[in-house]
């Protein structure tokens, strides 16, 4: 994976590499990032199929609210998820059980 700063560009590499395990992903999922130091953007997957979307989405699955650099951190592999959940660097709003779909996707 690129070792680059852009959250968005990160997600699309991440997106990659994680496309054999969206089969397992049911439903339609969207999780909505933000953060002040980048333009929101979503990952939609829908029955395994993955988009990557910049802007908000009106009612997305789960809302995660993490600055860039944490978010490039993450997935970068250098931060434990639930670690920066738990220590306030990251905060999530909507259904917190869809998380975890999410961290399984971002720690492959």
């Amino acid at each position: 994976m690129s070792t680059g700063n852009d959250p968005y560009a990160l997600i699309e590499a991440k997106a990659k590499e994680v496309e054999g395990l969206l089969s397992s992903v049911k439903g339609v999922k969207v999780f909505q990032f933000k953060g002040n130091d980048y333009e929101p953007f979503y990952v939609m997957i829908n029955n395994g199929a993955l988009s990557i979307n910049k802007g908000t989405y009106s009612n997305p699955t789960l809302t995660i609210q993490v600055p860039g650099e944490i978010l490039v951190k993450l997935l970068n592999g250098q931060i434990d998820p639930v670690q920066a959940y738990l220590s306030g660097l990251i905060k999530l709003s909507g259904d917190l059980m869809e998380a975890m779909t999410l961290i399984s996707l971002v720690t492959h």
